[in-house]
């Protein structure tokens, strides 16, 4: 046993705290970048487990080993659900990942993205290659530094599909707003008639009931609301989503339609049958998220507090 503890005597660990009782130690074998930017802090090292990996605030946001299982899972659904998607908005998404996924869809002409942290996205666009792959220079894509809410509370666009690629509601952050009603009903405002949005929608193992509120939340503003998850080995969780949709159901889309779209994609991850295991959700999971009601509004925000 002491030779065993010895073995690791001199590594690097970052700990990153899942819960109040639950944390992960990362083993780093290259710290490349550790700092601060205007709005949070920003880690980037490589790992023995998940290798490069970006940190937020201490919680890893993404890994080179499993990043695609995420961001294929957060934007291909919504994008399938509409029948030709021409212009998105993408809210947050600073590495770059989730407008890479977007742009595989031959359909697109135009994508926005907005990103409070313009040095997040400097810091990705030098370290992430392998997220971003140079979709940050693809002329289809405008970047926007400024605060997302803002940003669709005042366009005048309307776009056929609406990505929230957000931080976690976490209680005295600004993030609590970007999950309410109100914010909601400006998203559905900024959507073309058969718009469609999603959003991350937080843990679904560490944070069910926040899961459950804004499944409710979304299904308050939208004749469609979808909730949808997936395993990310990095987040040692089921992550969860919610997809909101003005006119089509994403489980009502003909399953040739979906083969033949899917196959163009180009995908590591998501194909027919994971499409729909998605939306599965276990009979257990179901049973707790019903014990939750509320919905989450201006007056009353869903927090997390960690």
């Amino acid at each position: 046993m002491q030779d065993a503890q010895a073995k690791y005597i001199g590594i690097l660990w970052y700990i990153e705290w899942l819960s109040s009782m639950e944390a992960h130690m990362h083993g780093i074998e290259e710290l490349i970048y550790d700092g601060r930017t205007k709005y949070q802090r920003v880690t980037i090292a490589r790992t023995g487990s998940f290798g490069l990996v970006l940190f937020l605030d201490g919680y890893a946001q993404s890994s080179e080993e499993d990043e695609f299982i995420y961001h294929e899972s957060l934007v291909h659904p919504a994008m399938l659900t509409h029948p030709h998607p021409r212009s998105v908005l993408v809210v947050g998404g600073g590495e770059g990942a989730t407008i890479r996924e977007v742009l595989k869809h031959e359909s697109v002409q135009r994508v926005v993205m907005v990103d409070i942290d313009r040095e997040l996205v400097e810091l990705a666009k030098k370290y992430l290659h392998e997220w971003h792959r140079g979709s940050f220079d693809d002329p289809r894509v405008e970047l926007v530094f400024m605060d997302g809410k803002e940003y669709i509370e005042n366009t005048n666009e309307k776009f056929d599909v609406i990505i929230l690629d957000l931080t976690d509601p976490i209680k005295d952050t600004p993030g609590v707003l970007l999950y309410t009603k109100e914010f909601y009903e400006s998203v559905k405002k900024a959507l073309t008639p058969e718009g469609v949005m999603v959003t991350q929608a937080t843990s679904a193992r560490y944070y069910l009931r926040a899961f459950s509120v804004i499944n409710n939340t979304v299904s308050t503003v939208f004749p469609v609301a979808r909730p949808y998850k997936v395993f990310v080995p990095a987040f040692y969780s089921e992550w969860g989503f919610v997809l909101g949709s003005l006119s089509r159901d994403p489980l009502a889309i003909p399953r040739a339609e979906l083969e033949e779209r899917l196959g163009k994609l180009n995908l590591r991850f998501l194909d027919l049958d994971h499409y729909y295991f998605l939306f599965k959700i276990p009979r257990y999971m179901e049973e707790k998220m019903r014990k939750y009601r509320e919905i989450s509004t201006m007056s009353h925000p869903l927090e997390i507090s960690l």
